[in-house]
């Protein structure tokens, strides 16, 4: 008779205790704040169109505006992120242009040309820093020669969220080329993109900035549908994809111009 009390008695107890277990949990559980909610950003389409930023070289060569400082780099940089910029892919900027679809309000597109050293040690970690979206557009056959990126680095940058796109595959003028000569320089580039990132590229930078018909009508044959000048102003809804304005970011452009840069087209000249 006893041992049965006594195994009651522990029950009792073990069936008590855990509930109390419960009950604390479930009360600790009440009082844990709760998580905060991510802000939704808010989405519009631009009436007036979205400023596309050119960029080259950043470093410190004397007397070449296409050399940026790194200071100037990094002011500019914050400046977006001060001021609720929200830099887009370029897949978010074609959809935009061609379909008139939403993109994040103050958008602004980061791009960087001919796929220098610094692109990988000073750009990629600003770009980490800010959370930023950016293109930077390769001539495929400069990699690995010396004077350019490595396959390595430009692999490791594009693991980090950086987009790469096409620059040529030598860096040569499109327009003064014609039949398979423009043909192949496409090929060539398209395929290297391929073997080396696992990419069906579809942008592409024309070298110099010059543009044509005959470019135009290879592009579009080789899987490409978007392409970015150096002629001057806003990428807007319904201009040619394949002749995409941008705006120049040399050395001689201060914070102040900066700011005019990527809220009106009707900015001071450098």
């Amino acid at each position: 008779m006893r041992i049965w009390k006594l195994a009651c008695m522990v029950l009792f107890c073990c069936v008590f205790l855990a509930g109390c277990g419960t009950s604390e949990k479930e009360t600790a559980a009440e009082k844990a704040p709760a998580a905060e909610p991510q802000a939704q950003v808010e989405m519009a389409v631009p009436k007036k169109g979205i400023p596309v930023l050119m960029y080259h070289m950043v470093g410190d060569v004397p007397d070449n505006d296409a050399v940026l400082l790194e200071s100037h780099f990094r002011e500019q940089m914050k400046f977006l992120k001060d001021k609720g910029f929200h830099p887009i892919s370029l897949q978010q900027l074609y959809e935009y242009m061609a379909h008139g679809k939403p993109v994040p309000v103050r958008p602004v597109v980061l791009t960087f040309d001919d796929g220098y050293p610094d692109t990988y040690s000073i750009v990629m970690p600003v770009m980490k820093e800010y959370g930023f979206k950016c293109t930077v557009f390769i001539p495929a056959y400069d990699a690995d020669q010396g004077t350019r990126l490595t396959w390595a680095q430009i692999k490791e940058m594009q693991a980090s969220g950086m987009d790469i796109a096409s620059h040529g595959y030598h860096h040569e003028r499109l327009t003064e080329m014609t039949g398979t000569t423009l043909q192949d320089e496409l090929q060539k580039s398209q395929d290297e993109l391929k073997q080396q990132l696992g990419i069906t590229n579809e942008f592409f930078c024309y070298p110099y900035g010059g543009d044509n018909a005959a470019a135009e009508a290879a592009m579009k044959k080789f899987g490409i549908k978007m392409a970015f000048t150096m002629n001057p102003g806003w990428a807007k809804q319904g201009d040619n994809p394949y002749a995409v304005k941008r705006i120049w970011i040399g050395n001689a452009v201060d914070i102040g111009n900066f700011e005019q840069r990527v809220t009106t087209e009707q900015y001071a000249q450098r």
